[in-house]
């Protein structure tokens, strides 16, 4: 029968009193009286000692050491921990250390051994030894589960934890807990006959599974070991996948719109979000959703956005849908250029369907573009490429679109001329338009010199932009970008000066500078289109590099340039800006390649455009005289000329020598515009049917769309403000509602006037 605490608190007193100095062993069964005998005997010079005081951190016990210390011990000394520490090693190793303790031979000290729940061992011993067992009658708490786990492994708050193999045992001696996690790099198997149940949980991602049961649809493949730890203290943090993440992203249920942060998020922050995503799916993004399935790691999200539009064929009815939500999200994730270029050779597998793919998001998918539209063009009709273009490069598609020069022959040739340069070939119909036009040079019977139109323009609060080298090819281009950033253009179509070169076509500058204009950035203007024709860069060398790429630079220079007009304009310090151009320049006469037959005095100058005039030579024929120079109007090259980089100038082609003046003033508020007639006559038979709209703004076009009329009408002007529209198609009276429009713009709607047909006018007899 067991003893009450207090009378077994007596015994080892009485024994520690007494001369006998074999060991006492008192076994306890919970934790409250293995700390009373810690309480009652830890006093003057009794010394405690348990396991680790003869462990080094998470090792065994070292037993030589234990029985060399107790050999030579002196005085009183409790053992503690010592029984459940060998329960570890099993029933049999506990019981051979119980033997080896009792039959310890000890001269000078008092050993007491406390036993935690040993009763079943010391229940029935050899009668010799019964004397020395005090088992106290208490109740027994239950033994907790140990789980191994590794010591840079985060425990939740709730369990205990313990640093090493060394201090278990003292801590289920003292403190009360069902489940004990293990700090240590040991294994379950290394303990085969423990009497404790273990179980290993080698990492976080297995804890998380315990802690969170959604864990489980991830596979720990999906994160480092750093990754599961953090992860696993901030779900534990939270209490869930659910609430921790709702906590950093803000929400679960919508994560696309996280998306638009990543750029800012840290490596673990982007890991996370693709847990997320893996978590919690995301049912308003197609991109996000098809990424995720196809991503086994983080860092893999990326190329699933990049390659997701690949299932997509271009045919489908929601394909511009799924490209568009696709290109937000790449630009979202900062369009890495490893990625970019990944993408770009994967691409390649959609063959002449390429262009669909790409977009204008980088550099190499640009280029990739203009690769494409030259491989493949002559596969599509026109149409599909410009309307490709518009989802997938607007600023090429407004590059293309037809500028109206209100002259047949400029508005089919410019036309002609920018899709040419943009798919990279020369039709050889429009060589015959050019060698036509050598002849017949037109543009000086259909277009005044440059000179002609300055000394309208007001130079007082007026910003000067010299746009060396920018011919009429981008207008349709810069009239999209003006109308984005409300500004209002006027523009003048003009001729330049033969040869078509720098230093012959630069008199406008004076005149502004005299006037008291305002010179951006100084008399040289800017360069930046001029330097890429003339000498490109090895990706743009026309020797190095065969594609138009560097039309993309071309428009982002002008685009920059725009920007700064808006910028200077809308700070009301400047009234107006005016773009003027020196010169245009030919990107079709390098393409072609052809040398002409003409053995010259002179070497061909300007990469063969012009030729100084010698009297013992015979000007050919395909050119013009101007200047001391013999130039040339068609695609062909003076001998000794030295090719050009990337375009040409000096020569007479139209794209060389027409050229924009552009008036540009901000207008951010309505364009005020008024019918002058609103009641118009008109003859039926005659289709003699007029209408005049009055613009406060000075503008370079105006059309009107008139009711139950199918067409749009362009308006004449010669001031800018006040414009005639003719109406051919009107045939009934009535009265009419009329939209105004500026370059496709709408600047007014439901203005009205009422037409009578003077055909059925009343007959007068007398």
């Amino acid at each position: 029968m067991g003893l009450k605490m207090e009378d077994a608190i007596n015994r080892i007193g009485r024994y520690l009193r007494s001369n006998n100095t074999h060991p006492r062993f008192v076994n306890v069964n919970n934790q409250e009286n293995a700390a009373a005998i810690f309480q009652q005997f830890h006093v003057g010079e009794n010394i405690f000692k348990s396991v680790p005081d003869f462990s080094v951190p998470d090792e065994n016990l070292f037993e030589d050491v234990l029985f060399n210390y107790l050999t030579d011990a002196k005085g009183t000394v409790f053992l503690t921990g010592f029984t459940s520490y060998y329960k570890l090693h099993g029933e049999q190793k506990l019981r051979d250390f119980l033997n080896r303790m009792m039959n310890i031979p000890l001269i000078d000290t008092h050993l007491v051994v406390v036993c935690y729940q040993c009763e079943k061992l010391l229940s029935k011993p050899d009668t010799r030894y019964s004397q020395f067992i005090y088992l106290v009658d208490d109740k027994p708490e239950s033994l907790p589960q140990l789980i191994f786990i590794a010591p840079n492994m985060p425990v939740q708050a709730e369990y205990d934890s313990v640093e090493g193999i060394q201090n278990i045992a003292g801590h289920i001696e003292s403190n009360k807990t069902s489940v004990l996690y293990v700090h240590t790099y040991k294994h379950k198997s290394s303990y085969p006959f423990s009497l404790y149940t273990i179980k290993e949980q080698e990492n976080s991602f297995e804890a998380l599974c315990n802690l969170d049961l959604s864990t489980g649809q991830l596979k720990e493949s999906y994160g480092t070991e750093a990754q599961w730890n953090k992860a696993l203290d901030k779900v534990h943090t939270y209490g869930s996948w659910m609430q921790y993440i709702s906590n950093v992203f803000g929400t679960y249920t919508n994560l696309e719109i996280a998306a638009g942060s990543w750029q800012s998020f840290d490596t673990y922050k982007q890991w996370l979000y693709f847990i997320a995503l893996k978590l919690y799916g995301v049912k308003n993004s197609w991109c996000l959703s098809k990424a995720i399935a196809n991503t086994e790691k983080s860092s893999m999200l990326i190329r699933g956005v990049f390659r997701s539009i690949l299932t997509i064929e271009s045919e489908d009815k929601n394909f511009w849908d799924f490209y568009s939500e696709r290109k937000h999200l790449i630009q979202s994730f900062g369009n890495p250029d490893a990625e970019v270029a990944d993408y770009c050779a994967m691409v390649k597998c959609k063959g002449k369907y390429t262009l669909y793919y790409l977009t204008d998001a980088s550099k190499a998918e640009r280029n990739l573009i203009f690769e494409t539209l030259t491989l493949y063009a002559d596969k599509f009709d026109r149409s599909e490429i410009i309307a490709a273009l518009k989802n997938v490069y607007p600023a090429l598609y407004f590059y293309l679109q037809p500028y109206q020069f209100n002259n047949k022959l400029l508005d089919s040739y410019f036309q002609e001329y920018k899709y040419q340069k943009v798919t990279n070939r020369v039709f050889p119909e429009f060589v015959k338009v050019v060698d036509e036009q050598a002849e017949k040079r037109e543009f000086n019977l259909i277009l005044p010199a440059r000179s002609e139109k300055i000394d309208a323009i007001p130079k007082q609060g007026t910003l000067l932009y010299f746009m060396d080298a920018m011919g009429v090819e981008y207008l349709s281009y810069i009239m999209e970008i003006c109308r984005r950033k409300h500004l209002m253009t006027y523009t003048t179509i003009c001729h330049c000066e033969l040869p078509s070169i720098t230093s012959l076509n630069k008199e406008f500058v004076e005149a502004f500078v005299e006037g008291g204009a305002t010179l951006v950035p100084d008399k040289n203007g800017i360069k930046a289109l001029d330097n890429i024709k003339h000498h490109g860069e090895d990706e743009f060398d026309f020797r190095n590099n065969k594609l138009p790429t560097y039309l993309s630079r071309e428009l982002e220079i002008i685009g920059e340039t725009l920007d700064k007009i808006a910028t200077k304009l809308m700070s009301g310090d400047y009234a107006r800006a005016v773009m003027v151009s020196d010169h245009g320049a030919s990107r079709l006469c390098v393409i072609n390649k052809k040398e002409n037959k003409w053995e010259m005095a002179s070497k061909g100058e300007h990469s063969g455009r012009c030729c100084p005039i010698s009297d013992i030579d015979e000007q050919p024929p395909c050119s013009t005289e101007d200047n001391g120079f013999w130039v040339l109007a068609n695609y062909d090259r003076f001998k000794g000329g030295r090719p050009a980089n990337v375009e040409v100038h000096g020569g007479a082609t139209l794209e060389e020598v027409v050229i924009p003046i552009i008036e540009i003033t901000y207008s951010p508020g309505e364009i005020e515009v008024y019918l002058l007639d609103k009641n118009i006559t008109f003859s039926r038979r005659k289709k003699d049917a007029t209408i005049r709209a009055f613009s406060k703004a000075k503008l370079d076009s105006l059309s009107i769309r008139v009711s139950s009329l199918n067409n749009e009408y362009e308006g004449t002007s010669s001031d800018g403000h006040t414009f005639t529209v003719a109406l051919p198609d009107l045939k009934k009276a009535g009265t009419y509602s009329v939209d105004v429009y500026y370059n496709n713009n709408p600047l007014k709607s439901g203005l009205k006037f009422t037409a009578k047909n003077s055909d059925f006018s009343e007959r007068k007899l007398l």
